[in-house]
């Protein structure tokens, strides 16, 4: 294991600091550790102690508003084989098992299996004919508003809580219990997100004799199906070996508006960014540390981010995990779990539940490296 650390100058007085460890991939051995309680990076997986190195990878549910989601994660997340998450859209996708890692591109379509009976599936995200249209936490919208400069309020669009129900459809509400799915709810007019873990939608016709408590699985995800023993997580996108590519990745593998484009499509679309990086020899976890509130520290777009990594690493693949605040790499050192992307704010003025100060943001999702 290598830990690296640099300032660079990005030109007209804008710098960004890099943190990155070089995993050995015949060494190491690689988890995705999810977590329904989010809790701070050094946290994740205290009692083993060959924990090395450790990165926060996926988008989650994140607000101001008193809304508590029964589950955090926004897109698909698989915990030891439950399915705690669906995927809204096709994305990119970190698996790890028995120690492996690989990275897969993936449909937001399957099957899944309701008591005996198979129905086919397909995430909000996209434009689907299927049996169930699932709908998740990132179907919830979430806008920032008022407060100072330095600390916005996330606020939930109270609409945007619900999926509604037309004529002739059904509504499911579904909860993991005992890391099960389960039909919670059955309901013909509008189910509240925050109350599930997600919601199927359906023709009455196709999905009636359905009923409450039966268990769903079987689940396949664009063919492959999931085992026990399988931890999954999205990406929020890939990056690519050129503009173009990148453009390309961001335009299929993120929601936007209809007539829209991509936010990290914009120039001025400043942040730290948490990568998982793959070369002929090495995992590798990275961040930049943005400070927002410290003038020309304030990050970089996507665009900077691609080529700064494309100069420093011949990689075969490259998933940006998340981005902002929560962008924190963990180091190992002696007995001592090191956390770096701490410096976002010269001065909060209030102390949020997600944050604080030494720790960092707490999330529901981490790569983790072991000896």
């Amino acid at each position: 294991m290598s830990f690296n650390q640099e300032t660079i100058d990005l030109g007209n007085d804008r710098i960004t600091n890099l943190y990155w460890v070089e995993l050995d991939k015949s060494r190491i051995k690689f988890k995705l550790s999810t977590r329904k309680r989010l809790a701070p990076l050094r946290d994740f997986d205290v009692p083993k102690k060959n924990m090395v190195a450790g990165i926060n990878f996926g988008s989650y549910f994140l607000s101001d508003d008193p809304v508590s989601p029964l589950v955090p994660f926004y897109n698909l997340s698989i915990k030891a084989g439950s399915v705690y998450q669906f995927p809204t859209n096709n994305r990119p996708v970190l698996w790890t098992k028995n120690g492996e890692i690989e990275v897969l591109s993936l449909r937001a379509t399957g099957q899944l299996k309701i008591a005996e009976n198979i129905f086919t599936w397909s995430g909000s995200g996209i434009k689907n004919e299927s049996d169930i249209t699932v709908f998740g936490m990132f179907d919830i919208n979430i806008v920032k508003v008022g407060g100072d400069s330095q600390t916005p309020r996330r606020k939930v669009e109270y609409e945007s809580q619900f999926v509604p129900c037309n004529n002739g459809e059904i509504l499911f509400g579904v909860r993991i219990v005992n890391s099960e799915s389960v039909i919670d709810d059955i309901s013909e007019k509008p189910l509240n997100l925050t109350q599930f873990a997600y919601i199927f939608k359906g023709r009455n016709e196709k999905l009636g004799g359905c009923k409450l408590g039966q268990k769903i699985g079987s689940i396949t995800i664009d063919k492959k199906n999931i085992l026990s023993g399988d931890d999954a997580c999205s990406a929020s996108f890939s990056l690519g070996k050129t503009n173009k590519e990148l453009v390309e990745n961001l335009r299929l593998q993120l929601v936007y508006p209809k007539d829209g484009q991509p936010k990290p499509m914009l120039g001025n679309y400043l942040k730290s960014w948490s990568v998982v990086m793959e070369t002929s020899k090495n995992i590798i976890f990275f961040i930049n540390d943005a400070r927002p509130q410290i003038n020309n520290q304030e990050g970089i777009n996507v665009f900077e981010l691609q080529d700064i990594l494309r100069n420093k690493f011949d990689y075969l693949w490259a998933c940006v995990g998340d981005s902002g605040q929560s962008s924190k790499l963990m180091v190992k050192k002696g007995d001592i779990r090191e956390i770096y992307g701490n410096m976002h704010y010269k001065n909060l003025k209030r102390q949020p539940p997600v944050w604080d100060g030494v720790r960092g943001r707490r999330i529901p999702v981490a790569l983790l490296a072991y000896e």
